[in-house]
């Protein structure tokens, strides 16, 4: 029962995360599930539960959905989605654990490294600060989302990759979550079915996922709750550190 509770705990921190920036529930809640109930089982049960949070969250805010961007995340991070469904099912499981750690402290270490010298820039250019030109796409934030598709494909992960892209082609906030929530929703779609008929998916793990629900549930009330109040840049600043901090124990 101690284990269920603590991936529960777990369940309802990063699916907060998720439910008021529209990604993370998965790379935060990794490391503890999988620790708690098996690299396999910790990836599919969170994956299932990860499809269930984003397929409401894009039904419920549909409307600010950016359909034309969301095509083109599809279509690259679909190749890479399938390569690592591939490797996932040959490659050892240690190593598994191995790379997911120097994913999560690699991804979190840049996150907050940029975080951190943005924060400088703006606060040394306030004084004379000139009106700033609108992002750009760059050639590098497509080769992000082949190599999302691949971490996706292996975790269910690949959102602090996607965003590489997704934080300059939607600006809005509000298009930001809904687009990725949707984005969520059809590449989990393609995994929770290679799961089934796989039959990868045990009557335990059911029973698992059935314990863990009303935990997802509360995270997506308190997340929608904090969604439009909380300051998105100090609690994301919060969540690369805690993040990190999981990276570095998993190499324990």
């Amino acid at each position: 029962m101690a284990p269920i509770l603590l991936s529960g705990l777990a369940i309802f921190f990063s699916f907060t995360i998720e439910a008021v920036t529209g990604f993370g529930c998965t790379v935060i809640a990794l490391p503890f599930v999988t620790a708690l109930l098996g690299m396999q089982e910790g990836i599919i049960e969170v994956t299932i539960l990860a499809f269930l949070l984003a397929l409401w969250l894009a039904v419920k805010n549909f409307k600010d959905i950016k359909f034309k961007i969301l095509l083109t995340i599809v279509l690259l991070m679909l190749p890479g989605l399938i390569l690592g469904q591939y490797i996932q099912n040959v490659a050892d499981l240690s190593i598994l654990k191995t790379l997911l750690a120097v994913f999560i402290t690699a991804v979190s270490a840049l996150r907050l490294g940029a975080m951190i010298v943005k924060h400088f820039r703006n606060r040394k250019g306030d004084a004379e600060q000139k009106p700033e030109e609108a992002p750009k796409v760059r050639w590098y934030s497509y080769i992000a989302l082949l190599a999302a598709g691949i971490v996706h494909g292996l975790f269910s992960s690949g959102g602090p990759l996607a965003i590489i892209y997704t934080s300059v082609a939607l600006p809005d906030k509000k298009s930001f979550r809904a687009t990725l929530c949707a984005l969520w929703t059809v590449l989990n779609t393609f995994l929770v079915f290679s799961y089934l008929f796989g039959g990868k998916i045990t009557p335990v793990m059911g029973k698992q996922m059935l314990c863990l629900l009303p935990f997802m549930v509360a995270g997506i009330v308190v997340g929608e709750l904090l969604h439009h109040k909380v300051n998105d840049k100090i609690f994301l600043a919060l969540v690369y550190v805690v993040l990190l901090a999981t990276g570095i124990v998993m190499f324990i």
